[in-house]
């Protein structure tokens, strides 16, 4: 399409008809400051001066006409052309709309709605499994805890009473003590008396 320029048009109409205007009122004011004095041959000249002046005035506004003729049928030119290209733009707009849902693609991002989808539910998939895992082992763990603290309970009691073995045996060693060296010096008062 071809592009008109808009330099002429943004003119406003007024100011073009005024110097026109102005020109046509200097012209009838420069008649009326010629007038001679009324007679036959005078009416003559100041019919030919009107006369003048009219066809002047005529050419004037016939140039304005076909000016402001030329600037509707460009401004109408332009607004078909700007039209034909709203409507393009949005014969454009539809198809990339239509392409985008057919594709179903998200508008900001351009990435596939379904690919995005899909990708979000893998994710969540994978943190299910790794929250299932660790639950299982966190299972296992406790389990494993619960053992241990079994067995460490088991060698505790174990523990205390090979202490009250050990401090028992401890008192007996020392009462056996007790009891030798009493039957020791038993002995030796025997063989003492014996000897006397």
């Amino acid at each position: 399409m071809k592009r008109v320029q808009m330099k002429d048009t943004a003119i406003p109409v007024t100011s073009r008809v005024a110097p026109f205007k102005n020109d046509t009122e200097n012209k009838k004011s420069q008649h009326r400051a010629l007038k001679v004095p009324t007679t036959r041959y005078g009416q003559q000249n100041d019919i030919r001066e009107q006369n003048r002046v009219l066809t002047s005035t005529n050419e004037d506004l016939q140039r304005q006409l076909q000016e402001m003729k030329e600037t509707v049928t460009e401004l109408e030119l332009r607004c078909t052309e700007i039209q034909g290209e709203n409507r393009e733009i949005q014969n454009q707009l539809r198809d990339c709309h239509v392409l985008l849902v057919a594709e179903s693609l998200d508008p900001v991002s351009g990435e596939k709605l379904g690919q995005t989808a899909q990708l979000k539910e893998e994710q969540r998939k994978e943190v299910m499994t790794v929250s299932q895992n660790l639950l299982t082992e966190l299972k296992l763990f406790g389990e494993t805890a619960q053992e241990h603290a079994a067995n460490l309970l088991e060698v505790q009691n174990t523990m205390r009473d090979l202490t009250e073995a050990h401090e028992k045996l401890q008192q007996e060693r020392a009462l056996f003590t007790l009891d030798v060296e009493e039957m020791e010096r038993a002995l030796g008062e025997a063989e003492r008396l014996l000897m006397e």
